[in-house]
C-alpha cells in the first residue's frame, strides 16, 4: 500500500511540474518586464523656447518639440516589449523637476527630452548634438546614455543633419546643487534631476533654428518623422527590442492644484514654513518648487527664506501612472528686501502668449538649471491630435490568460481523478480486511 501511495504521489508531482512548465512557456517572458521610456517635449505654455524665421514664417521650439515627440511616441509603439509615456500632450508648461519626477514615478528606464537649439546672429552654426550626464555621479548612467546618443547621432547624420557630437555641461561647485558625493552637478536640470533619481537621460538638440539649412530641414513634417524613427530605432537596438506591438499610454489631465495661503510677513532666518496645497487628481505626490534657490529654498514641504530678491513657489502634483503631472494654477511670489524682511506680493500678470504663426510647430533651447514652472499660457498650436489611449496594446497577456485557464481546468480534473482512484482502492482494501482472518490487517500493512 505504501509503495502504491508513493507511486501516486510521484505521478501527481510529475503532472504538476509539467503543467507549470507549460504555463511558463505560454506566458511571454517580457510581459512583466517592459522597457519604460518617458518622452519629454521641452518648453510649452508661455515658454516658447527658441525660434527661427523662414520665408516670413516664425517657428517656435515648443511646437516642433511636441511634434517630433509625438512622432517618436508612435515610432516606439511599433516595437514589442516597450511602454512609452509623454510628459505633455498639448501646449502646457511644466517645470523641469516635475518632468524628471514624472519619469521617476513611472519607473522609467530612459528619459528623453526633445529640443531644438539656436544662437543669436549665428546662421553659420548648425547641426545635431545630444547632452548626456557627465558621469560625476552614478557614471553608469552616463555610459548608457552616451551609447544610445552616439547611435542616434549616426542615424541623424545619415538623414543629412551635421553631427556635432555627444556633449556634457557642468555647473560650478555649489552646495545646493552638488551631487551627494561632492562632485559638480550637471548643468541642465532635466539631466541633473534624472541622475538623482537614478535614470539614464539625454537632451536631444535636433538642430539650430538660427541656421537656415537646419530650419529648412526641421520645418518639414516628413523630416521630423524621419528623425523620430531614427531615434526609436537606436533606442530599440540598445534595449534589444524587435518590431511588434508596444504599449503607448496617454495620461489623463488632473483637476487644478492650488497652494494654500502663507503668512504675509516673513523674515530671513525664520523657522522653516510648512507649505500646503490642495486639489489635483489621483495619488501622486505633492511637491513644492522655488525658481531661485538664492532667495527661497524648498526641502520637502518646508520653505526656507535665504536672501534678498524675488522668487516664486509653485506646487506640482506628480503622476501616479494615471494622471499627468499638474502645476498649481496659482503660485506664490515672495519678495525679500535687503534688510531681511520678506513679504508675499501680488502675482504678476502672466506673460502674453506669443502667437503661433508657423504651420508645423516650433523649437527652442533648454530650460534654465533651476528648472521651475510658472502658470501655463494657452497659445493656439498647430499639431497632431492627442494620441489615443491604449493604441498598440499587446495581445499576449490575453492569450496567456486563456491558456492558463485551460491548464488550471486540466489540473483540477487530474486532481479529482487521482482522489477518486485513491478512494476506490481504499474501499477495496477495506473489504479485504473484513473478509480476512484475525491479523490480516497487520500483515497487509507490513507488505
Amino acid at each position: 500500500m505504501r509503495n502504491m501511495t508513493g507511486a501516486i504521489r510521484k505521478k501527481f508531482l510529475s503532472v504538476i511540474t509539467v503543467l507549470f512548465l507549460l504555463a511558463a512557456l505560454t506566458i511571454p517572458s517580457g510581459a512583466a518586464e517592459e522597457t519604460v521610456i518617458v518622452l519629454d517635449a521641452g518648453h510649452g505654455g508661455n515658454d516658447n523656447g527658441t525660434q527661427g524665421t523662414l520665408n516670413g514664417t516664425t517657428y517656435y521650439e515648443k511646437n516642433l518639440n511636441l511634434k517630433v515627440t509625438r512622432y517618436l511616441w508612435d515610432a516606439l509603439g511599433e516595437y514589442g516589449g516597450v511602454k512609452v509615456y509623454m510628459t505633455r500632450y498639448d501646449d502646457t508648461k511644466l517645470s523641469i523637476l516635475s518632468r524628471a519626477k514624472a519619469a521617476a514615478d513611472l519607473n522609467a528606464d530612459l528619459m528623453v527630452s526633445l529640443h531644438m537649439n539656436a544662437l543669436d546672429n549665428a546662421d553659420y552654426f548648425g547641426g545635431s548634438e545630444i547632452f548626456v550626464p557627465a558621469g560625476n555621479y552614478r557614471p553608469e548612467l552616463a555610459e548608457e546614455a552616451s551609447e544610445i546618443a552616439e547611435k542616434i547621432l549616426s542615424e541623424f547624420e545619415g538623414l543629412g543633419m551635421k553631427k556635432i557630437g555627444v556633449k556634457t555641461s557642468l555647473l560650478s561647485h555649489d552646495d545646493y546643487y552638488d551631487y551627494p558625493n561632492g562632485q559638480q552637478a550637471d548643468y541642465y536640470g532635466i539631466i541633473r534631476f534624472c541622475v538623482q533619481e537614478n535614470i539614464p537621460s539625454m537632451i536631444i538638440e535636433h538642430g539650430y533654428l538660427s541656421n537656415q539649412a537646419d530650419l529648412t530641414f526641421l520645418s518639414k513634417d516628413a523630416n521630423l518623422k524621419a528623425l523620430a524613427e531614427a531615434t526609436a530605432a537606436s533606442i530599440a537596438e540598445h534595449y534589444g527590442l524587435s518590431k511588434g506591438s508596444g504599449t503607448k499610454i496617454t495620461l489623463q489631465e488632473q483637476e487644478p492644484v492650488v497652494i494654500a495661503d502663507l503668512p504675509t510677513q516673513l523674515t530671513v532666518g525664520d523657522e522653516p514654513i510648512t507649505m500646503r496645497a490642495s486639489g489635483g487628481s489621483g495619488n501622486g505626490e505633492m511637491r513644492f518648487e522655488s525658481n531661485d534657490k538664492n532667495v527661497l529654498q524648498v526641502v520637502g514641504d518646508q520653505l526656507v527664506i535665504v536672501g534678498e530678491g524675488k522668487a516664486n513657489i509653485t506646487a506640482v502634483k506628480g503622476t501616479d501612472g494615471t494622471y499627468l503631472p499638474m502645476p498649481s494654477e496659482n503660485y506664490i511670489r515672495i519678495t525679500v528686501e535687503d534688510n531681511g524682511a520678506a513679504a508675499i506680493t501680488p502675482e504678476p500678470e502672466p506673460a502674453t502668449p506669443t502667437p503661433d504663426t508657423e504651420p508645423t510647430g516650433s523649437a527652442g533651447g533648454q530650460e534654465s538649471p533651476s528648472g521651475t514652472g510658472t502658470a501655463p499660457g494657452s497659445p493656439q498650436e498647430s499639431a497632431q491630435s492627442t494620441p489615443q489611449t491604449g493604441q498598440g496594446d499587446d495581445p499576449f497577456p490575453l492569450i496567456a490568460a486563456i491558456v492558463g485557464g485551460i491548464l488550471a481546468a486540466l489540473l483540477t480534473a487530474i486532481i479529482i481523478r487521482i482522489l477518486v482512484v485513491r478512494r476506490r482502492r481504499k474501499k477495496s482494501i477495506t473489504r479485504k480486511y473484513k473478509n480476512s482472518g484475525r491479523g490480516s490487517r497487520q500483515r497487509n500493512y507490513r507488505r
